[in-house]
């Protein structure tokens, strides 16, 4: 005998899952439960420590739109700043960050991080540290560094090399001219002779050459300096003035965690009080 339908009885589809009719009876404990840990989630992201985050921008080069290159310029930059980013981990600039902040270069690697700018000449220096202050500090310091670095590393020139040290040396020439002048001079008005006036006019000869060679030198090396100047390789497009905190972001993750938990507890706790309940209930029937 079919009794599918017979009174009191419900089709098997209909038939309400046990998970949903445990909710469904005990959802004061479900919603306590998420309650409860929600705020405890908050509570501990609130009591946590505070992490303050600023960022300087640099920018590689000079932009010119109106430039016949900005486009060829643009991408080439583009992939200078990818690499000039990396720079914040440079020796010399921790080294400086050190000097200047007092802090150890793995406490600075740990505290820096450096994000390029798809598609532009630009990256940002960001750094993270306890305080709003220490933070803008960390991030305007590391920038000067950067932008110190990067000029000193792409300025050297062999030529400008050999201009220097030539320098130095014909400086050295025209002191020693110098001293012989000195003494051919004294010799001279001690003694105005044809040897000694003949001696005169030579090293009056040999400064002047020594002193035009010295002039000469300095104006080629200026020159050559000058081609190869490259402080505005790197610019500071914006200096960090602000920090932003990680405390309302923290309260809101860890609350929400515990919302979610709490859910899965209070489900938990519902399902088990349903069986539970079950169980106690006499078994009518048999």
């Amino acid at each position: 005998m079919d009794n599918s339908h017979a009174p009191g009885s419900m089709p098997a589809q209909s038939q309400p899952n046990p998970l949903s009719r445990a909710i469904g009876r005990h959802k004061l404990l479900v919603i306590g439960c998420a309650l409860a840990v929600a705020l405890l989630g908050a509570a501990v992201g609130a009591a946590g420590k505070r992490t303050y985050t600023a960022a300087a921008t640099l920018q590689v080069g000079k932009v010119n739109p109106n430039s016949p290159g900005f486009y060829g310029f643009v991408q080439s930059s583009t992939d200078l700043a990818a690499a000039f980013s990396r720079a914040i981990t440079a020796a010399p600039v921790l080294a400086t960050v050190q000097h200047k902040l007092g802090l150890s270069p793995d406490t600075a690697v740990a505290q820096l991080s450096a994000e390029p700018i798809p598609e532009s000449p630009v990256f940002r220096v960001i750094a993270s540290a306890p305080s709003a202050a220490a933070a803008v500090r960390l991030a305007n310091v590391t920038s000067h560094a950067v932008i110190a670095y990067e000029g000193a590393a792409n300025t050297y020139s062999p030529e400008s090399q050999r201009l220097l040290r030539d320098y130095r040396t014909a400086s050295l020439r025209l002191a020693r001219a110098e001293a012989t002048l000195a003494r051919a001079t004294r010799d001279y008005a001690a003694d105005p002779d044809t040897a000694r006036r003949l001696g005169l006019e030579r090293a009056h000869a040999g400064q002047a050459a020594a002193s035009l060679q010295v002039h000469a030198l300095a104006s080629a090396y200026q020159l050559s300096a000058e081609s190869t100047d490259t402080t505005e390789l790197v610019s500071l497009l914006s200096g960090a003035v602000t920090a932003e905190s990680n405390h309302k972001s923290k309260i809101e993750l860890l609350g929400f965690v515990g919302l979610l938990a709490g859910l899965v507890i209070g489900c938990t706790l519902a399902v088990l009080r349903e069986r539970r309940g079950g169980l106690r209930r006499p078994a009518f029937g048999i």
